[in-house]
């Protein structure tokens, strides 16, 4: 069609010029019926007419092309029959244009459905190389905010906001089980997360509602890998008997399955594994949206303003899930283990017998250690996925 049109122009603005000479416009633009001598002589003749033509057109008819006033009937017969000529012959010269989108239009899925692929598959790893990146500084910054947090929220504490050395001494045990965990569990999660979201695009469903499924896809195998180290490490932090100072990690987890000693094999690993998962969920969704709320959306922000957005983001998910995350650390930490209700009943309980101040037990250094792990997550996720993506275009491309 655009090659139907530009033929049809440039004929129509030679044609303005034949109505001083109809007959050179033909011998000059129509190389389709081929022309008796292709001689110097006959180069050097139609280079002197379209010369003639163009200086014409461009001088003699003005900057906007104007027809001159003066012209004469036939030199008028002469420019129409010359314009008809060029309008007939435009769709012959503009077939190859049209043969040209049929093609790309064959092969442009083939080759959207490779692009979708190669986009789903930079998504699956450089989310699973960044998760596993920023798991280990986030463990260790927020790790002594995260002890503080689980030790206000165990049932008849002996710790106290207002008594920091003790809340905080011995803040980093039991760390050693959620460093070796976290670091695949969070690049699974992440790994998983990314390819969801990428492939569920497709369907046109609204951000928030891909958001929110991808989360849920990458909850099962995360805490799968990361719920055994969640109950040693919950334990270990709350002070547990048998989980105190001096005590190892291989000692822990020897002691959490030998059924001798009240555990409960390999299950009692997974204690508290659906409670984790309806605690997460929650807290991840709200994370994930709140955080491409704030930013539009957009990839490759500044690792900067991924760490303000995530902070903001992470902080408030943290606070508002507080009370379900007071009964998943009860549950893990194995208080009361013959009280058989379920995760509503138990978050019912607390309610009733404890009140805000049960429900949200532990909520300010949640909040402090939310502030901290969310621009730490974001800016190290932004920058390592940025830098990742660059690599694998290079690879790709290469």
């Amino acid at each position: 069609m655009i090659g139907s049109v530009q033929v049809t122009f440039t004929s129509i603005v030679a044609a303005l010029s034949l109505a001083r000479g109809a007959s050179t416009f033909a011998y000059a633009f129509a190389p389709s019926r081929g022309p008796p001598s292709r001689g110097p002589h006959h180069r050097t003749q139609v280079e002197a007419q379209l010369g003639t033509i163009t200086k014409d057109h461009d001088e003699g008819n003005g900057k906007n092309g104007r027809i001159d006033r003066g012209m004469s009937r036939s030199s008028f017969l002469s420019f129409s029959a010359a314009a008809l000529v060029a309008m007939a012959a435009s769709p012959a010269k503009a077939a190859p244009s049209t043969t040209a989108s049929a093609v790309t239009t064959e092969t442009s899925p083939t080759l959207s459905r490779d692009a979708k692929k190669l986009e789903q598959l930079k998504e699956t790893i450089s989310g699973f190389l960044s998760g596993g990146a920023l798991t280990v500084t986030k463990t260790v910054v927020k790790y002594p905010l995260d002890s503080a947090s689980v030790r206000l929220q165990m049932p008849n504490t002996k710790y106290s906001i207002t008594n920091l050395p003790e809340l905080f001494n011995g803040s980093y045990r039991g760390i050693t089980a959620p460093l070796l965990s976290n670091i695949p569990a969070g690049a699974v999660f992440f790994a998983v997360k990314d390819a969801v979201k990428s492939s569920l695009k497709e369907q046109g469903m609204a951000k928030w509602m891909t958001t929110s499924l991808a989360v849920l896809a990458a909850q099962g195998p995360y805490w799968l890998l990361r719920n055994p180290s969640e109950v040693i490490k919950t334990r270990q932090q709350a002070g547990v008997e048998g989980y105190g100072e001096g005590t190892t990690i291989v000692d822990a987890f020897k002691l959490a399955t030998d059924k001798e000693q009240g555990g409960e094999g390999l299950g009692e690993l997974y204690k508290g594994y659906w409670e984790n998962i309806i605690y997460a969920n929650p807290a991840d969704v709200i994370k994930f949206v709140c955080y491409e709320s704030l930013s539009g959306g957009r990839k490759n922000l500044p690792p900067a303003q991924g760490a303000a957005y995530g902070a903001v983001s992470t902080a408030a998910a943290q606070f508002i899930t507080t009370p379900l995350d007071v009964v998943r650390n009860r549950i893990m930490a194995g208080d009361d283990e013959e009280d058989s209700s379920s995760y509503v009943d138990k978050l019912t309980t607390l309610a009733r017998a404890e009140g805000l101040e049960g429900l949200f037990a532990g909520a300010t250094p949640r909040v402090g250690k939310a502030l901290l792990s969310g621009a730490i997550q974001f800016a190290t996720y932004e920058e390592t996925k940025q830098s990742i993506n660059r690599f694998l275009d290079k690879k790709f491309n290469a």
